[in-house]
């Protein structure tokens, strides 16, 4: 995971580096064009310090992962917390089926994090396919919270009629760097694989059967009273 994060921190330093040499030569020929390129240029830099914080950011959160303790957390209300700040879009429509009494042991900065990440990589999958589908389908995301067919356990499922995920790509989605999106770093479902393993549980992607689109189950053991 080092390598893989070390790797991504090197990306956005190339263009960096090279942009302002090439300012410097600019302005070393006492060239004007360097004055029209340096609004460009503050621009890209700027993209790949965004991009560099955003890395960092990601990363911090594996090292909290060895010093937050685990708290009894109720996953139906957790799950209901989180929906309302994501339930505002007039595009997407979100489904909760919930549970009920459902509690675990987990740190629950880490877990919510799992759920946002989710959430929002299935919202995100819908608009993409909104933009590109001309006819403007509807939305669906679903979230369910169930009783597991494992014994002891909890199945979370987070749904979407998005495009899902193509077979060429599934082997490399919990890879770290891994993204189809056009920003971001790729170590979102990374982290949230080491999150679920941390809480001894595990994430899984299938094909939604009742929405078409993506289907991600986190399995979590339940907390023994």
């Amino acid at each position: 995971m080092a390598r893989q994060v070390a790797h991504e921190i090197k990306n956005p330093l190339t263009p960096i580096k090279l942009q302002i040499q090439r300012l410097i030569r600019l302005k070393e020929k006492n060239n004007p064009a360097w004055e029209e390129r340096f609004d460009e240029v503050s621009a890209v830099v700027l993209e790949h310090i965004d991009i560099l914080t955003e890395t960092a950011n990601e990363f911090s959160t594996f090292a909290k992962l060895y010093s937050e303790d685990p708290v009894l957390m109720d996953l139906d209300k957790t799950l209901k917390d989180q929906l309302l700040i994501f339930d505002n879009r007039d595009n997407v429509r979100i489904q909760y089926i919930g549970l009920e009494e459902a509690f675990v042991m987990a740190p629950k900065p880490q877990l919510i994090r799992v759920f946002v990440n989710l959430i929002t990589n299935a919202i995100q999958a819908v608009e993409m396919q909104q933009t590109e589908n001309s006819a403007q389908t509807e939305g669906t995301v679903f979230i369910g919270l169930r009783n597991s067919t494992r014994e002891g356990y909890y199945d979370i499922t987070f749904e979407d009629n998005g495009p899902g995920v193509s077979e060429e790509n599934l082997g490399k989605l919990f890879t770290p760097n891994f993204t189809t999106k056009s920003s971001g770093t790729g170590l979102g479902l990374a982290i949230c694989r080491n999150i679920i393993e941390k809480c001894e549980g595990e994430i899984r992607y299938q094909r939604s059967f009742a929405l078409g689109g993506a289907a991600f189950v986190v399995t979590i053991p339940k907390h023994k009273a």
